[in-house]
C-alpha cells in the first residue's frame, strides 16, 4: 500500500476486547465485510481487570430483554478450558476484617486466553483482526466526505466505525478531545498483579483506606494462584498505586508473579453512544457497572447490539440510534442504580470508621449485596 493509498473496508472495529470481537463476529456471520484494528501485539495481553468473568445466568439476572436472546445465550456457553476457577460466592471485607457473603454466578478466567478465544471465534466467522496497528488521528476529507483512520500501519476508511477501544475511548477523544458527552467520565485507575499463595475459594472484595474510593480484589484461579488489585480513585492514595499493592500483597503473604494496570469508567454510560456512522461499545461507551467495576457481559452485549443495528440498517432503513435506545432499555437501570450507590459511597464513606458504620447498616439489610449486583440501593441515613 503506498503512502497516500486508503483502504476501505464495510466496517472497522477500534480494539479487539470482548467488545470488538463479539461485534465482529456477529456481523460477520451476517455476511458484512469486517476489520478488527488492535493496536497490541497480543490479543488480551496485557489484561487490565480482575478477570472474573459472568456465566449467562448471572448476564439475565442483571440486565433486561435478555432472556430469549438466542445467539447471546449461546455466545456466553464457554468452553471448560477457560474456566479456571468457579466463582459462586463474594466476601464484601469491611475496614475492621468483618464481612458479608451473598451467591454469584461467575468464573475465574485469564484473558490472554478468554480474549483470543473471542478473536479466533471471529476469525473463524470471516472477520479479519490486525494487530499492532494503532490508531493516531481521524481526519475528514471534505471534497469525498469521509473520515480517513491514520494508523502507524497505513490509512483506512469505512461505511461503519466501531469505538471498541477501551475506557480511553479513542475515537472519541481523537474528534471531540475530553468532551464528556462522548468519552467515558470518572476514569478510576487500577493496578493488578498475578499471584501465588494462599488465596481464598472466594471472589473477595475489600473497602476502606486500603482503597479508598474504591475497592481491593482478590479472584482465585486456580489451587495457589489468584489475580489481586486496586481500584482507587484518582488522587486518593499517594505514591504508587503499585507500591500499595505490593503492600497489600505481602501483608497476605502473597508472591507477585507478574503486575500491570489499567483504567475503569466509572461515571457511567456516555450521553452519546452514536455519531453518524460511528457507534461506541463497552468501555468506550461507558458500560461498566461503578459499583464493581464489571463490564465483560456489558461489552459483549453492547457489540452484539451494535452488530445487529448495523445490519438491520442495511436491510431495513433502521436507524442507528436504535442501537442506543436498546442499550439503555436492557442495561440502563442496572447502570443507574450501580451509579447511584457508588456516588453515596463517594460522599458518604469518607474514612475507615464512616465506611465501617455505613456498611454495619447497611450490610445486614441487604444494602452491599444490591450495590454489588446493582440493584436499587437502600439507604438508611
Amino acid at each position: 500500500m503506498g503512502v497516500k493509498d486508503i483502504e476501505h473496508r464495510q466496517v472497522i472495529i477500534i480494539g479487539a476486547g470482548p467488545a470488538g470481537t463479539a461485534c465482529a463476529q456477529r456481523l460477520a456471520e451476517s455476511g458484512l465485510d469486517v476489520l478488527i484494528l488492535e493496536r497490541r501485539s497480543i490479543v488480551g495481553n496485557p489484561a487490565q481487570c480482575g478477570e472474573c468473568i459472568p456465566n449467562w445466568g448471572e448476564v439475565i439476572g442483571t440486565f433486561k430483554n435478555l432472556d430469549d436472546h438466542r445467539w447471546l445465550k449461546e455466545y456466553f456457553d464457554f468452553p471448560e478450558r477457560l474456566r479456571l476457577h468457579r466463582l459462586d460466592n463474594m466476601r464484601v471485607f469491611l475496614p475492621s476484617g468483618k464481612s458479608y457473603n451473598f451467591k454469584l454466578d461467575a468464573f475465574a478466567g485469564h484473558r490472554l486466553q478468554f480474549d483470543g478465544y473471542l478473536a479466533d471465534k471471529a476469525i473463524a466467522a470471516g472477520a479479519e483482526v490486525r494487530i499492532s496497528t494503532a490508531l493516531k488521528n481521524i481526519q475528514h476529507q471534505r471534497k469525498a466526505n469521509r473520515d480517513v483512520l491514520v494508523t502507524d500501519q497505513g490509512r483506512f476508511s469505512c461505511d461503519f466505525l466501531i469505538d471498541a477501544s477501551g475506557s480511553l475511548a479513542h475515537v472519541g477523544r481523537l474528534r471531540h478531545g475530553q468532551d464528556k458527552a462522548v468519552r467515558p467520565d470518572d476514569q478510576v485507575p487500577t493496578v493488578y498483579a498475578q499471584v501465588r499463595g494462599n488465596v481464598p475459594e472466594t471472589f473477595d472484595v475489600f473497602l476502606g483506606s486500603v482503597a479508598p474510593s474504591g475497592y481491593a480484589w482478590i479472584i482465585p484461579k486456580g489451587p495457589n494462584f489468584a489475580n489481586v488489585g486496586l481500584g482507587v480513585r484518582a488522587g486518593k492514595l499517594k505514591g504508587s498505586l503499585k507500591d500499595h499493592l505490593r503492600t497489600f500483597c505481602d501483608d497476605l503473604g502473597l508472591e507477585i508473579l507478574s503486575i500491570g494496570g489499567g483504567w475503569i469508567p466509572m461515571g457511567g454510560p456516555v450521553q452519546r453512544m452514536v455519531e453518524g456512522t460511528t457507534l461506541a461499545i463497552g468501555d468506550a461507551a461507558g458500560l461498566v457497572m461503578p459499583s464493581n467495576g464489571g463490564g465483560i457481559s456489558q461489552a459483549i452485549i453492547s457489540g452484539c447490539f451494535a452488530a445487529e443495528t448495523i445490519v438491520s440498517h442495511l436491510e431495513n432503513g433502521t436507524p442507528l440510534e436504535d442501537y442506543e435506545q436498546r442499550v439503555r432499555g436492557s442495561m440502563g437501570k442496572a447502570l443507574k442504580n450501580s451509579l447511584r450507590s457508588k456516588n453515596m459511597g463517594y460522599a458518604f464513606m469518607r474514612g475507615d470508621f464512616a465506611t465501617e458504620v455505613i456498611l454495619r447498616c447497611l450490610g445486614p439489610i441487604g444494602g452491599i449485596r444490591r450495590a454489588m449486583e446493582c440493584e436499587k440501593p437502600l439507604w438508611v441515613f
